[in-house]
């Protein structure tokens, strides 16, 4: 990680000569998971564990500000952003520090707690190291992001989505690491009476470094992606087509790629297109929110010989004061941590995997 760059909103909290103005908040989440395909989740009639403790600290001095937010999870602990701030304007924003990739949706590409298949390889609330610039004029909006690289090292698989990381799967050993990668999201807005409709369009380019050969190889995705909200109605669709082109040592299979997330090392498909389609419903109550939702995305892989992996999720989520739940099911194919360790490569079985879970969140 680029400690310096990571350095400086931390410093400017340390430097804030009013301690008192920072504001402090967070949450806490604990998960229930019953998994079909798990003999002893099923004889023990599933987990009810401790899911995670964020602490967020911020501050604003008008036109420019600091924020961060910090997680504990029941096995590790992770920087998830933090980043300065300056408002330059009514229409420019720029950050520095740990920050988001401008890529993909802008809302999410899904509605429930596992996300979508974009999120396992790093096209879905991906941050890195590096600098945010968004400027929007009337309609349109105009995101620029440039990572110098990942939050965590190549072997250090604390990422908060999938990047693409160092180690060894079966006879593949993997030796890059996401660096200078640039993004480029361009969003257009039309609004009536009772509709809002987000159409956008994203680039991504960036090198893959081996440190081994001190040789690169290159990542290059696009993807087209629109958000309709219609009442409390909502649907989300996008395609995206990427490349993760490594560099070819003699050794590794350049079909595969490893890719490191949330501790975790798994292979994917090194070029393929995720198809992401998800709607949604939303009931107003008295007393809050009910969304019912479902998500479904599809990672269609280039090389014949790999099948495709497959994630629907159907569910609702309740929105209550300081509480929010979300309470899901998870049926997949070919999906890694549902049943499966991969994501586009050869299927062990064509059997389907169900998940249900519930995560339980209250913020303060």
């Amino acid at each position: 990680m680029n400690k310096k760059i990571l350095a400086l909103p931390l410093a400017l909290f340390l430097v804030s000569n009013t301690a008192s103005a920072v504001e402090v908040g967070g949450n806490v989440r604990v998960n229930y998971a019953w998994k079909d395909f798990s003999d002893s989740s099923k004889a023990t009639s599933g987990d009810l564990d401790f899911n995670m403790f964020a602490i967020k600290l911020s501050e604003d001095w008008e036109d420019y500000g600091v924020t961060a937010e910090y997680r504990f999870t029941d096995s590790y602990d992770y920087l998830k952003y933090a980043y300065a701030y300056w408002n330059a304007s009514d229409d420019l924003t720029f950050k520095l520090g740990v920050v988001e990739k401008a890529f993909g949706n802008k809302n999410f590409a899904s509605h429930n707690w596992w996300y979508s298949l974009n999120y396992y390889l790093g096209f879905e609330d991906d941050w890195g190291v590096g600098a945010n610039l968004s400027y929007k004029k009337g309609p349109w909006e105009t995101e620029f992001s440039f990572h110098q690289g990942a939050t965590y090292g190549a072997s250090d698989y604390r990422h908060y989505a999938g990047t693409v990381s160092s180690g060894t799967i079966g006879d593949n050993t993997y030796n890059n690491e996401e660096r200078n990668t640039f993004d480029l999201r361009q969003s257009y807005r039309l609004e009536g009476e009772n509709y809002q409709l987000l159409l956008g369009a994203s680039l991504e380019y960036g090198q893959l470094y081996n440190a081994i050969e001190n040789e690169s190889g290159d990542t290059f995705t696009w993807a087209a992606h629109g958000d309709l909200s219609m009442g409390e109605w909502g649907l989300q669709l996008q395609y995206l087509d990427y490349s993760f082109d490594q560099y070819d040592d003699g050794e590794v299979d350049t079909n595969k790629i490893g890719i490191g997330a949330v501790t975790g090392f798994y292979e994917v498909a090194s070029e393929g297109k995720i198809l992401t389609a998800n709607v949604s419903k939303k009931f107003p109550m008295s007393w809050g929110t009910i969304t019912l939702y479902n998500d479904y995305s599809v990672l269609q892989p280039d090389e014949a010989g790999f099948d495709d992996s497959i994630l629907n999720s159907t569910g609702f989520s309740v929105s209550y004061k300081q509480f929010f739940v979300y309470v899901d099911y998870y049926n997949a194919k070919n999906v890694l941590w549902l049943g499966g360790n991969s994501l586009g490569l050869e299927q062990a079985s064509g059997d389907w995997n169900g998940r249900f879970n519930i995560n339980m969140q209250y913020y303060f």
